[in-house]
């Protein structure tokens, strides 16, 4: 059986790095397509304020190189 190449934490930074970008893009895209499709603007302040606490996650989480080391 071969070694693992990350441990735990490693795997869980990593997951940290992906799953806050991926959502923080996932909550402006979501509400966007709704505002095109039905015109309306309800609901997007909330995704909007989760998007930006994502984002601010997926920087502080960048900056302290949890993700790959080459993108």
């Amino acid at each position: 059986m071969e070694p693992l190449g990350f441990n735990f934490l490693a795997r869980l930074r990593k997951f940290l790095w992906l799953s806050s970008g991926l959502f923080s893009a996932a909550a402006l895209a979501v509400p966007m397509i709704g505002v095109l499709a039905f015109g309306s603007m309800e609901g997007v302040g909330p995704s909007f304020l989760a998007a930006l606490a994502s984002a601010c996650v997926f920087g502080l989480a960048s900056i302290l190189h949890f993700g790959p080391d080459s993108a």
